[in-house]
């Protein structure tokens, strides 16, 4: 649990910075410099630790067209932050878990207890709950925001693209998976990143400078999704995928928290009670 909340703080700040850097330069340029920027980092963090990758032939047949899954997920997932609103795309991109905890269960025969289920879905509720404004929501509901669809394909993409991650991690190692995955979508983010270029050349499209500092949220972008992503992979190698996966899904307290300090908003009633369920879940899972 305590891995899935580290993934949960990681992947939080990731996507507060996204949306940021999303809405100043483009969602395509942020996950680019996001996955390069991870893609760099994990190598180094390969070569210093050593781990043995003896285990990656045997997971690289799944984790190479899971590399396709997670690219798209990736550019969905910073699409729906880049058009928003917020309080439509997060409690939609909350709901991820329950596809690899439903996966776990079915395929991996991962067994919960009674009270280990009503931890699980008290949790995965009050994550999406926190995130939501009613009354927000059903505004932009009438006037079916542009983010909506980008974040329902990136929550079916990411159900899936996490659970495979979690089985290679406990198959081979979190490390080594990790590694070869991520490799795997960077080189298609840069062949898609360079089809893109070529066109834009050929029609003469000049795009603006980047600023530095947008370059560096965009880093930090990719820096803090890779430590959320390592926290998950280790905790899937050392634990049930279904409770790490659960603990991981109150990311979008992050957002709300920056929020209220960054840009003085307020949460409403219900992102209080959602509070309150995360923290109920989380002691339910804690307990069992």
């Amino acid at each position: 649990m305590i891995y899935g909340l580290a993934a949960a703080i990681g992947w939080g700040l990731s996507d507060l910075w996204a949306a940021m850097s999303g809405r100043r330069i483009g969602s395509g340029r942020t996950v680019v410099v996001a996955q390069v920027t991870a893609a760099v980092v994990i190598s180094v963090l390969v070569l210093i630790v050593r781990p043995d990758l003896s285990g990656i032939p045997a997971v690289a047949p799944w984790l190479v067209p899971n590399a396709f899954l997670g690219a798209a997920a990736f550019a969905t997932l910073y699409k729906g932050l880049q058009l928003g609103p917020i309080a439509v795309v997060s409690p939609v991109l909350a709901s991820y878990a329950v596809v690899p905890v439903l996966l776990s269960v079915i395929l991996l025969g991962e067994t919960l207890g009674e009270w280990e289920v009503v931890g699980v879905l008290v949790t995965i509720a009050g994550a999406a709950l926190t995130s939501t404004d009613p009354k927000a929501l059903r505004a932009g509901t009438r006037t079916k925001p542009a983010g909506l669809p980008w974040a329902i394909a990136s929550t079916l993409l990411f159900g899936v693209a996490t659970y495979v991650m979690g089985w290679a991690a406990k198959e081979a190692g979190f490390l080594p998976s990790l590694w070869f995955g991520r490799l795997t979508m960077t080189g298609v983010f840069l062949i898609a990143a360079f089809v893109i270029w070529v066109r834009a050349r050929s029609t003469g499209e000049v795009r603006d400078p980047v600023a530095p500092s947008m370059q560096r949220l965009a880093v930090l972008v990719g820096v803090m999704e890779l430590v959320g992503t390592i926290s998950y992979a280790r905790g899937a190698e050392v634990g049930l995928v279904s409770i790490v996966t659960a603990a991981s899904a109150t990311y979008p307290l992050i957002p709300v928290l920056g929020g209220v300090v960054l840009l003085h908003e307020r949460p409403v009633p219900t992102q209080y009670l959602g509070i309150a369920m995360v923290i109920g879940g989380l002691l339910l899972l804690g307990v069992a």
